[in-house]
C-alpha cells in the first residue's frame, strides 16, 4: 500500500499549476508527459499489490466461500440422511490440510441414526454462536446443552442440542435408545463434524430409521 508521508510530492518536470493544468494535462510537451505516465502506472500497481497477510486473508475467504456453496446447495432441501461413520471420516479428511482450524459449514441440514449415549447436559457455549452468525442464521437458536451419541460402528460423538430439543430428549428418550436425529452441520474440526441437534424421532416411529 502507498504510505502517507509529510513530504511534499515531487514536482514533475515542466509542470506548472496553472489554469490549463487544472483543466487537463499539465502545460508540458509530449516527452515530459512520459515521467508522469510512468509515475501514475507505478502508483496504480502499488495500490493493487497485496501484502503476505492480505494473501492469507484471501485464502481464508476462498475456503469460506467453498463452505458457503455447500450451504447454498442445501438451501430449500429437506434434512439429508447421512451415514454418521462415513460422514465423520470424510470431514476429518477434509480438515486435514487445515489442522488447528474450524471450517464453518453454513448450517447444512442433515439427519442421522445413532444411539443417545448420554443425555443432554448444560454446558457453556461460545463458538457455536460465532459459527451460526457466520452462517447468517436468523434468529439464532438457543443452545446451552451438549450430549453424546454413539454411531453404528461405536464412535462416541459430542453434539450440540437446541434448548427445546434438549428438554424433549430428557423426557422422551432413554440413554442407549436409538433415534434419527435431525440437525445442522455447523462446522468441522480435527475430530470431525460439529452437529447441532434440533429434533429427533425414536427408532421405529418413522419408516426407514435404522
Amino acid at each position: 500500500m502507498i504510505e502517507n508521508t509529510n513530504e511534499q510530492p515531487t514536482r514533475l518536470p515542466g509542470f506548472r499549476p496553472n489554469a490549463a493544468a487544472l483543466c487537463g494535462w499539465p502545460d508540458m510537451n509530449f516527452l515530459s508527459k512520459i515521467p508522469f505516465l510512468l509515475l501514475l502506472m507505478a502508483a496504480v500497481a502499488t495500490m493493487g499489490a497485496c501484502t503476505q497477510k492480505e494473501k492469507s486473508e484471501v485464502t481464508d475467504q476462498n475456503q469460506a466461500a467453498r463452505s458457503a456453496k455447500e450451504g447454498a446447495k442445501a438451501a430449500g432441501r429437506e434434512f439429508e440422511a447421512i451415514e454418521l461413520d462415513r460422514f465423520i471420516e470424510r470431514e476429518i479428511a477434509d480438515v486435514g490440510e487445515f489442522k488447528g482450524r474450524k471450517l464453518v459449514k453454513m448450517a447444512v441440514p442433515v439427519s442421522f441414526a445413532a444411539r443417545m449415549k448420554r443425555r443432554p447436559e448444560e454446558k457453556q457455549m461460545t463458538y457455536i454462536y460465532t459459527a451460526l452468525e457466520v452462517a447468517d442464521i436468523r434468529p439464532l437458536p438457543e443452545v446451552g446443552h451438549r450430549m453424546f451419541v454413539e454411531s453404528k460402528e461405536g464412535r462416541i460423538v459430542p453434539v450440540y442440542v437446541e434448548k427445546q430439543a434438549a428438554a424433549r430428549l430428557v423426557e422422551e428418550l432413554a440413554e442407549g435408545a436409538e433415534a434419527r436425529f435431525s440437525g445442522y452441520h455447523v462446522y468441522s474440526y480435527s475430530k470431525g463434524p460439529a452437529l447441532l441437534v434440533v429434533d429427533f424421532v425414536p427408532a421405529g416411529r418413522e419408516e426407514g430409521v435404522r
